[in-house]
């Protein structure tokens, strides 16, 4: 299991996954748009034939109806032209009794005291039927009327059209013809070749006049429902029609003359016989792309991984500690790029490693050699000869005070060691430095500090203001009178994260070519095998080189000098406070 779970976050593994999914995505997407637009077709191809038969078989109803309606209206003219006597009104349907041949069962005229005349068979009507004739024929003048289908005793199942006989604007009577219901249906439902598709024609009653129906009678008897529905809601175009287990398609066709309604519909599935053999063909074609899509995904995948493996292998083996090894791949892509920028990033670790170990043991060396100059015998002569002349001066009682400045100048210089100290420590011992050489001096110079609290907390290099005060002396304003000399301590909090300080004097000040020189480095191919040049303990490029060594090539000293004016020397190293400066 855990060597399943281990390959399952695999790149090769999760490629191949990626990859079988966008392949079977395009492939079923493909088969399920194809299979969609085929439905459709089919679809839209069996409504449009469904259609074009249903407006052949209405042209065809609206002719039949004309066909009926033009000889029976000449007849009513002529039976309005007779005595209205049984033997005029017989003698006129005798004439034309073959008019509306080939559908008509039988001409009659029915006299207003429901009297029917006729040539041939005796006609049986129902009372409900001449009076619903008699009732339309009050509201309507030339327009033909229908009535049933009924069930007639002696002709069967019959439809009656009638048209009324006036004379003047009196009801002489109507004159009717019985249509042959199963004639007309064969003849309609003829014009129907779909073995599948079924016709109803309905009066406006919401009867079937007509029927052609091709479904099992279950099924019929769960679709008439809903198909009166629509009728009653007169709706009309293609709409769906259901049983338990089949969905159908209705065209519902639009009134005619008579107000009759079309009605054709086929079962869904029928449209859809022809996808059956497609949807077979389309799984088989599914099951083609899934075992493709398997074979090209595996291959893909494992192409891919190949270089990826590689890399890590070797990744693991300089992981060891061997970076002497490098990634050697013979393809030509990206992962060739990628290999060879590793190779790269493992030249660049190798050199900085070798750099930081020089600069290691150029930082230790420059503290050792800072320290050293410290305790500069030459310092310590000229400050026993300080104590010397105090003694010839009589001024025994300074000399206790200038060996206790040198006592805590040596304590500060030598004790613990450590490359960094607060600021405030560094100022306590610049002052017994200062007040060292003002005595030998004799007070040539005096010495103003300048230095903001908030920054005396924060760390600095040891040793870094004495040589640059002890520069101010030597080479600024050791030549000038008692009491004209002046060197100024100063420094800030430069925008919270740097801490800026300052030497200033009014000495004599740096050449101008000279001045782009003093920091420059000593030996631009210097490398830590090497023996440090001999050191100045006073050197402002000693202490240039230590700052930017501990913080950084952003920081260090800056001269900014005018000859014969004087220098000012700034002092540039971030504020960092207690275990900042650890961790820097």
């Amino acid at each position: 299991m855990k060597k399943l779970l281990l390959f399952m976050h695999k790149i090769r593994f999760k490629m191949f996954v990626i990859i079988l999914a966008c392949m079977l995505t395009v492939a079923l997407s493909i088969s399920l748009i194809a299979y969609g637009y085929i439905t459709d077709l089919l679809t839209e191809k069996q409504m449009s034939q469904m259609k074009s038969y249903s407006d052949r078989q209405s042209e065809q109803l609206e002719r039949i109806l004309s066909d009926i309606q033009a000889p029976l209206g000449q007849l009513a003219g002529k039976l309005s032209e007779t005595d209205q006597s049984r033997e005029g009104i017989t003698r006129v349907l005798q004439m034309y009794q073959y008019s509306v041949y080939p559908f008509s069962r039988g001409m009659y005229f029915i006299a207003p005291d429901y009297s029917v005349y006729e040539t041939a068979q005796t006609t049986v009507l129902p009372e409900s039927l001449v009076d619903k004739l008699f009732a339309s024929a009050r509201t309507s003048w030339t327009s033909l009327q229908t009535a049933g289908p009924y069930q007639s005793k002696n002709k069967g199942l019959v439809l009656t059209m009638a048209v009324t006989v006036y004379r003047g604007m009196d009801i002489q009577g109507i004159l009717a013809a019985d249509i042959d219901l199963l004639a007309l249906n064969e003849l309609i439902a003829g014009m129907n070749p779909s073995p599948s598709t079924s016709t109803l024609l309905f009066n406006p009653e919401i009867q079937p006049i007509l029927s052609s129906v091709k479904v099992r009678q279950d099924e019929y008897s769960g679709l008439f429902p809903q198909i009166k529905s629509y009728l009653q809601q007169e709706a009309a175009g293609v709409l769906p029609l259901y049983t338990a287990n089949e969905e159908f398609v209705a065209l519902f066709g639009s009134p005619n003359s008579q107000n009759w309604r079309l009605v054709s519909f086929v079962d869904k599935q029928d449209i859809l016989a022809p996808v059956t053999q497609l949807r077979v063909y389309a799984i088989y074609l599914v099951i083609f792309f899934i075992l493709l899509s398997l074979i090209i995904s595996f291959f893909l995948a494992r192409y891919i991984d190949g270089p990826i493996s590689g890399l890590i292998l070797q990744m693991r083996r300089i992981q060891k500690g061997n970076l002497g090894l490098r990634v050697q791949l013979k393809r030509k892509d990206e992962f060739r790029t990628l290999a060879d920028s590793f190779n790269v990033m493992l030249d660049h670790i190798g050199e900085l490693i070798d750099d930081k170990l020089r600069i290691e043991k150029m930082k230790k060396q420059y503290e050792f050699r800072a320290l050293q100059a410290q305790i500069n015998p030459h310092f310590l002569y000229n400050t026993l000869n300080s104590i010397n002349a105090l003694v010839d001066l009589k001024r025994t009682d300074e000399i206790a005070k200038v060996l206790h400045a040198l006592v805590n100048l040596l304590n500060y210089s030598m004790g613990k060691g450590e490359a960094l100290t607060s600021l405030g420590d560094e100022l306590q011992g610049l002052k017994h430095y200062v007040y060292l050489q003002q005595i030998r001096y004799q007070n040539k110079f005096a010495v103003t500090f300048k230095v903001d609290e908030e920054i005396l907390d924060c760390q600095i290099l040891k040793l870094t203001l004495q040589p640059i005060v002890e520069n101010a002396i030597f080479h600024g304003i050791k030549e000038k009178r008692r009491g004209d000399g002046q060197i100024t301590v100063g420094g800030r909090l430069h925008k919270s994260k740097i801490v800026q300080l300052y030497i200033e004097d009014n000495g004599t000040g740096i050449p101008a070519g000279r001045l782009a020189g003093l920091l420059e480095p000593s030996d631009h191919g210097f490398h830590a095998s090497e023996e440090l040049p001999r050191y100045s303990s006073m050197g402002l490029r000693n202490v240039h080189e230590r700052l930017q060594l501990q913080f950084g090539e952003a920081y260090g000293l800056k001269i900014e000098s005018t000859e014969g004016l004087g220098t000012k020397i700034i002092i540039s190293f971030p504020a960092l406070r207690g275990g900042q400066a650890d961790e820097h």
